[in-house]
């Protein structure tokens, strides 16, 4: 994946994992600008038909230049990622009552 913010352009590797039995999905960090990249998605059963979705993120950039430019960035992009995701969760299984905990900043 590249992702670029004014005069940056970094491209990362990650390998996405399914774990049917954990009910998981996990981003194992492969190569890139970070330090460490930490990404989990758990499902939980929430009644017939539903289920709770958690969104874990952490990420270090490699340099603290590049922490300072670009982590707010990250931080709305990853927002807007999550958003993208219940959007969709909508269309496809209709919409829904949900509790969002506050995000968790790295």
């Amino acid at each position: 994946m590249t992702v670029a913010y004014k005069f940056f352009r970094e491209t990362f590797t990650s390998r996405v994992i399914l774990d049917r039995e954990a009910h998981q999905i996990l981003v194992e960090y492969i190569d890139g600008p970070f330090k460490h990249l930490e990404n989990k998605w758990q499902f939980r059963p929430a009644g017939e038909g539903a289920c709770d979705v958690e969104f874990h993120i952490a990420y270090e950039f490699g340099s603290r230049p590049m922490q300072l430019m670009m982590g707010a960035m990250f931080d709305s992009a990853f927002g807007k990622f999550a958003q993208a995701f219940e959007e969709r969760a909508d269309t496809v299984y209709g919409k829904a009552e949900r509790f969002s905990p506050p995000a968790e900043t790295p």
